[in-house]
């Protein structure tokens, strides 16, 4: 690539820079909306209370690789494509409210089991078979959520990111990782935090229960929005 007094030039002429405009208007709106609970939240905090802080490191690089595929995508165009397919984009949509809809029902029937055992309900948080490839739990509750594709698509289409050069794209979607990454790690050292785990342990069959009825809830609310939007 060409240079102009040390700045990058594209072949048809045009600067190759960030426009930092843009990004900052980027930033602000992706900074308000990165607290917005959603099964990726609910996912780091239940490992936070359950498992090791390996498991959760795990959990949350599949899902930030997850999330930058996403992006990459949105960027590239897939949303169009699904929206141009109806019915591969309502499969995917079944799909992602089943899995979630899967994942609670498995807490929701330990949180159950739990209740009629003869175990210490106070005893430390252990890892079990919902806690198991913690890796592979990220990556999938990431792409359950098949909405946040549409959703990127709508901010970056909304605040100029689509038709910005591409060091700008990149520069968004590392701004979507660092805020990602930093709000779900610094929830998931405050949920490691003793009296957190064992307020979790003591309380852990209804706590259960209640993650459990909020990734059905999510994944209910997946498939029913699309379904919403099928039948119109």
């Amino acid at each position: 690539m060409a240079r102009a007094n040390g700045v990058p030039i594209a072949k048809g002429g045009e600067k190759v820079q960030i426009d930092h405009g843009v990004l900052a208007a980027f930033t602000l709106l992706w900074l308000a909306i990165v607290p917005t609970p959603g099964p990726n939240t609910l996912l780091i905090v239940h490992l936070a209370v359950t498992s090791r802080w390996q498991d959760v490191a795990a959990a949350l690089v599949g899902n930030l690789l997850t999330i930058t595929f996403y992006a990459l995508a949105t960027l590239l165009g897939l949303a169009l494509l699904l929206a141009a397919a109806p019915s591969l984009r309502l499969s995917l949509y079944l799909m992602g409210g089943a899995y979630l809809a899967w994942v609670g029902m498995r807490l929701a029937r330990s949180g159950l089991a739990r209740r009629g055992s003869t175990d210490d309900p106070v005893a430390a948080p252990t890892t079990d078979e919902t806690a198991a490839r913690p890796f592979l739990q990220g990556i999938l509750t990431a792409l359950a959520n098949v909405q946040a594709l549409f959703f990127l698509a709508s901010i970056f289409a909304g605040v100029g990111i689509l038709g910005a050069s591409p060091a700008t794209q990149l520069a968004a979607i590392a701004v979507i990782v660092i805020a990602n990454g930093s709000y779900l790690s610094l929830l998931a050292w405050l949920m490691q935090r003793e009296h957190v785990r064992a307020l979790y342990a003591r309380y852990r069959p209804a706590m259960e229960v209640a993650f459990g009825t909020l990734f059905m809830l999510f994944g209910a609310r997946l498939i029913q929005r699309e379904l919403a939007a099928w039948l119109l």
